[in-house]
């Protein structure tokens, strides 16, 4: 599979207590920088999560073609943001990556800048005293004016979308949070000072990977075109093997700064889920 300019390849897995030889495996996919920053960790479920992401960014690009997943060397890019090293050719190809408790993704795409971002909500996070330092005035009145029952899921929504932003640009808190503000249904992005041409460069998706876990998408270009959402959902099997669990591909016009209308049901919404066969998940890794 190669990674089409109009395409957007989202990779996701579920991870809990994966099999130590299954760990041990993905190791052998990570350079030596990798696994010096995860043995850092001093808790091993950080340890886990962490590996997890990196072997799934591997194992996404590794499907572009050309290296197998222990191939790929990044260097870091303007912010820090990381990048496929120039020595290893892929020119225009851009990634980013994210992980929380229970749950790693990545996402991968040509001739754009891109950035995501997961979440597990849970509500110790999300009270009205990190709303307040970290979101715009606007952000604000809109959590406050949600039903106690929502705001938990809309204060998730607002920070991923945030997040996102922050991390195409590849600035992180570089940059102030409330210097652009978001508006939900349809999600649409302002910008301090108001600049609406900015606006019209960025693409925003939201979906809901688990029921406990909240997902943005961003990307920004500089032309517009039509692009299409490609997503992968892995699991761990019982056999301790890692398998494409589902695959889905959704059309779509760009919006600028908005949304297409999705389902907001379940743990399966976001995704139109087709079963493939129980392949293992192989590249070069021990896997």
């Amino acid at each position: 599979m190669n990674s089409a300019p109009n395409e957007i390849h989202v990779w996701l897995m579920e991870v809990d207590a994966p099999p130590p030889a299954l760990l041990a495996d993905w190791r052998q996919c990570l350079d030596a920088d990798e696994l010096a920053r995860a043995d850092r960790f001093y808790f091993e479920r950080d340890r886990i999560i962490y590996t997890a992401a990196h072997w799934l960014l591997r194992s996404a690009l590794a499907e572009t073609g050309g290296l197998p997943a222990s191939g790929w060397r990044f260097v870091a890019g303007p912010h820090g943001k990381p990048r496929i090293d120039p020595a290893r050719g892929h020119h225009g190809l851009s990634f980013n990556l994210s992980h929380t408790k229970g749950l790693v993704a990545c996402a991968i795409t040509t001739g754009a800048e891109i950035g995501i971002d997961v979440e597990r909500m849970e509500p110790r996070r999300s009270g009205f005293d990190v709303a307040e330092h970290s979101f715009s005035s606007a952000e604000v009145d809109l959590l406050r004016g949600m039903p106690p029952a929502q705001q938990m899921r809309t204060f998730f929504r607002l920070w991923t979308l945030k997040e996102t932003l922050i991390k195409t640009t590849g600035e992180g808190l570089q940059r102030a949070l409330d210097s652009f503000s978001f508006a939900l249904d349809p999600v649409a992005v302002t910008f301090q000072p108001d600049d609406p041409d900015a606006a019209a460069h960025w693409t925003f998706w939201e979906l809901e990977p688990t029921a406990h876990h909240a997902m943005a998408l961003a990307i920004r270009q500089d032309a517009s075109r039509p692009m299409r959402l490609v997503t992968t959902a892995l699991r761990i099997g019982s056999d301790g093997r890692v398998v494409a669990e589902r695959r889905s591909r959704r059309a779509g016009m760009r919006v600028p700064g908005r949304r297409r209308p999705e389902p907001r049901k379940g743990r399966e919404s976001g995704f139109a889920c087709l079963l493939l066969p129980n392949r293992g998940v192989q590249h070069g890794c021990g896997q």
